[in-house]
């Protein structure tokens, strides 16, 4: 009769006899853990052992677990069962878990090509491990769990990436003087490159390396990001497609991953002479831009003289060295930021960016950024004028009551959608608590049962499809709601500035609160504190 290896954990035996099957179950040692109920069970469902009372188990593993215990459970004499493992793979097909069961007394136990010949049996072509095998066969430890085969796992790339080597976030700012006005003739507003200059390099993906799970089937890593260089006219590849240099003297942009270099397109007014104006670069005027035509760009304008009536359109920024006489008519708008030294009776002035001016009359006027009135007059007179995070002026409405519209903060409809993103999420977050509940029920009767039914099975899989879907909509919602709370955040910092008068007839609005100035205040700020607006002495 061979002899059953002695471990640490409690564990059990069955013995058949002439008169019966007697169950012997063993104390643990050192503390360990003593046989449970649960392993009896499985264990006599798996043998097919049916005349047998099961009641006396629990008793038994009570009294087993302080001293061994040995008790008959059957009348019948099954004959000796050998040693055997129950085997699971995991749902990728990466690992394979064994839990192994004790022999009859008289009974066999493993041997490693035993469990080898196991594991091909159910399809294991490679990752097996002969250390973890050889553990299991010099300790025997029933009950519990062992990795016995592990696939190979893919190595994920990186991304291709392209490397400016210019400012792509150029923000042109004026000079102060020295008397407290502001210089806008000295601006740096462009970039400049020479013919041979390095404008953007190509960092080129790493592919990564693939898998192969326990069954022999390859696993690819995750798809990386291929990029290659878009770009326009005047740039040339250099030999090794690396390198994107310039081919003329001008300036270079990037809008959308494209790159270009543009010589830079030149006019003196645009009138009659010249038409409507839609260049893909940036422009310089040297004069105006007269009631009734537009200039489009998609780099940078510039405009020495005045804009009249008219419409400018950048996807970059606009300077504009006089500024903007708008006679209700005048339509300015920039991706970037806006400089110019005046605006007034402008239909809209808008900016993606900061705006920064003298004065604003009788315009209406947004920006993404920050509104700054700072200049020498520094006024901001009737109208409507909006930004996400500052407007700063020294003055702000006039002794008349002239009507003025300031307002700060973040887009009520973006405080919406971030309430709609919470309540998707935390919706999300419930399903997901349910598919995983039901993949961790279907693996607890998979090691009970020792497989599924097919019903099963498709269950199985098709709430581990529903998880992958569930995983990607949770990855993006919280994306954009991150997106969101960072406008959010700006929303708590954003403030109103005077460093001189606000006049009656000025309406604060700050989200979607307002506040009427019923008196003269000088030197001060506005901030929106919970849900009061407050002011505070500069």
């Amino acid at each position: 009769m061979i002899v059953m290896r002695r471990c640490t954990r409690g564990y059990f035996e069955f013995e058949s006899k002439l008169d019966g099957l007697y169950l012997t179950v063993y104390p643990p040692v050192e503390g360990d853990k003593p046989v449970n109920v649960g392993e009896l069970m499985f264990y006599i469902d798996a043998k097919k052992i049916t005349d047998c009372n099961v009641s006396l188990f629990s008793d038994a593993c009570i009294k087993g677990a302080v001293e061994e215990c040995r008790v008959k459970v059957s009348e019948s004499a099954p004959l000796a069962s050998q040693e055997f493992g129950n085997y699971s793979m995991s749902f990728d097909c990466m690992t394979l878990e064994g839990v192994f069961y004790p022999p009859f007394v008289g009974g066999n136990e493993l041997t490693a090509d035993e469990i080898k010949k196991d594991l091909a049996n159910l399809g294991i072509k490679n990752g097996i491990d002969d250390e973890v095998i050889e553990k299991f066969l010099s300790e025997r430890r029933y009950f519990e769990p062992y990795i016995l085969a592990k696939g190979k796992k893919p190595r994920d790339g990186k991304d291709g990436y392209i490397e400016y080597k210019f400012n792509t976030e150029l923000k042109p700012k004026p000079k102060m003087n020295d008397d407290g006005t502001v210089d806008f003739h000295t601006l740096e507003n462009v970039n400049h490159v020479k013919a041979g200059d390095v404008v953007a390099v190509l960092h080129r993906e790493d592919m990564g390396e693939s898998g192969c799970d326990l069954l022999g089937r390859v696993v690819n890593p995750k798809r990386v990001k291929h990029v290659i260089f878009r770009n326009g006219k005047n740039l040339v590849p250099s030999e090794d497609g690396t390198q994107l240099i310039s081919k003329v003297n001008g300036h270079v942009t990037v809008e959308d991953g494209k790159i270009f270099v543009s010589d830079t397109l030149e006019l003196v007014d645009i009138d009659a002479s010249t038409g409507d104006i839609d260049y893909n670069g940036s422009v310089v005027i040297k004069g105006n831009v007269l009631a009734g035509f537009s200039v489009k760009a998609s780099g940078d304008i510039s405009v020495s003289g005045i804009v009249e009536g008219a419409i400018v359109e950048a996807g970059g920024n606009i300077t504009l060295n006089r500024g903007i006489q708008g006679m209700n008519k005048a339509v300015v708008k920039a991706g970037g930021n806006i400089v110019t030294k005046f605006i007034e009776s402008a239909l809209l002035v808008q900016a993606g960016g900061n705006i920064e001016t003298d004065s604003i009359l009788h315009s209406k006027v947004t920006a993404k950024g920050t509104i700054t009135a700072t200049g020498k007059n520094g006024l901001i007179v009737g109208g409507d004028v909006r930004s996400i995070v500052l407007i700063e002026a020294k003055n702000i409405g006039n002794e008349m009551g002239t009507t003025t519209v300031v307002g700060v903060g973040v887009d009520p409809s973006a405080k919406r959608r971030g309430d709609e993103l919470k309540q998707s999420l935390q919706k999300l977050g419930e399903n997901k608590i349910q598919l995983n509940q039901i993949l961790t029920a279907l693996r607890k009767k998979q090691q009970v049962d020792g497989k599924l039914t097919p019903d099963k099975l498709e269950l199985q899989k098709k709430t581990m499809r529903n998880l992958i879907l569930l995983e990607k909509d949770l990855t993006l919602q919280k994306s954009e709601l991150e997106e969101l709370r960072n406008q959010l955040s700006e929303d708590s910092n954003a403030r109103i500035k005077v460093t001189r008068n606000i006049y009656v007839g000025t309406k604060l609005i700050f989200g979607e609160q307002s506040y009427f100035i019923k008196e003269k205040q000088g030197f001060c700020q506005f901030v929106k504190e919970r849900s009061d607006i407050k002011w505070y002495t500069l």
